[in-house]
């Protein structure tokens, strides 16, 4: 077929009259890279949007807690535990005459830490075993392997009793400590099996092929091509850990008092729950509504960025 161009700048070549095929050269598909198309679909998910909202609400929570709170920590005997909701007490008095809304803002601070904390330093070291292990392979595979199996085969409620007597100090440094020795193995199994996948790719074997060090081409090449499931695993981390912190300050073994935790607030709460529910029911519910924002996240995020869904 011949086309007839102009010297103006119009877009691309127009057809000439009667030509069967009226085709619009002038208009392209819009071009978009992978992260703007995991965008889209990640908006489209009305549950994932809205666990965003909660999860920035308790995020600017915590932040804010760190400046101001209604009430300090240590001021006790503001009411009785029975006095009913109000304005200067929104959520309620616990037994000792503290204000509930000041310890469920301080809480959400030690999740937000605990939670993001726990995920970052469980995903660096999960990445690198993860990476070591399945670009070498060979005895570096065995020996990280090897660790894996064992950790799997030690619950990880005994390990982070063993971390926590051990060093005789609870805190937060060791609480983290001891979530992360728990959790970095299943992101090291998942790096490895993205790295077993993708260390045999043609661009891999380019990048060696010109002398590329070991080193860059798992930084470079195979651990950006693997970002999307390890973003998916590292947001489950941080639901995984909130959750288990409060398990471990429920059973006395956390953050030593007055440091707030919603696990020891439930669990201070349980013995007054027939005097006065609120003192167990409202951190339960911060704890419920924070785990289901992030899960809900999470879920997006897994599908927006699963190239097998449907566009």
């Amino acid at each position: 077929m011949t086309t007839i161009t102009t010297g103006l700048n119009m877009g691309g070549p127009i057809a000439p009259p009667g030509t069967p095929e009226d085709i619009d050269y002038s208009v392209a598909p819009e071009q978009v890279s992978l992260w703007q198309d995991a965008w889209r679909r990640f908006r489209r998910n009305k549950l994932s949007m809205i666990g965003v909202v909660v999860f920035a609400i308790i995020a600017l929570t915590a932040v804010v807690s760190i400046f101001w709170t209604p009430y300090t920590l240590y001021q006790q005997g503001l009411g009785d535990i029975t006095d009913k909701f109000s304005a200067a007490h929104p959520l309620g008095l616990d037994a000792s005459g503290r204000d509930e809304l000041s310890f469920l803002m301080r809480g959400a601070q030690v999740a937000m830490e605990v939670g993001v904390l726990t995920a970052v330093v469980t995903s660096v070291v999960g990445i690198a075993a993860g990476l070591l292990a399945g670009f070498f392979r060979g005895w570096v595979d065995t020996v990280i392997s090897g660790i894996t199996y064992i950790g799997y085969g030690i619950p990880n409620l005994l390990i982070a009793f063993l971390i926590l007597f051990i060093t005789n100090r609870p805190s937060i440094v060791n609480v983290i400590v001891a979530l992360s020795v728990t959790s970095w193995m299943d992101m090291a199994r998942l790096v490895r099996g993205q790295t077993l996948a993708l260390r045999e790719r043609e661009f891999v074997e380019a990048a060696r092929a010109t002398g590329t060090k070991n080193y860059k081409i798992m930084t470079r090449h195979v651990l950006p091509n693997a970002l999307g499931p390890i973003i998916v695993q590292a947001t489950f981390l941080i639901p995984q850990a909130i959750l288990f912190e409060a398990f471990l300050s429920y059973l006395g073994f956390g953050l030593p008092a007055p440091d707030p935790s919603w696990g020891a607030m439930v669990s201070s709460g349980l013995s007054d729950r027939f005097l006065a529910y609120h003192t167990m029911l409202v951190p339960a519910v911060a704890l419920l509504i924070t785990l289901m924002a992030i899960n809900f996240i999470g879920d997006g995020l897994r599908d927006a960025l699963d190239p097998r869904q449907a566009k």
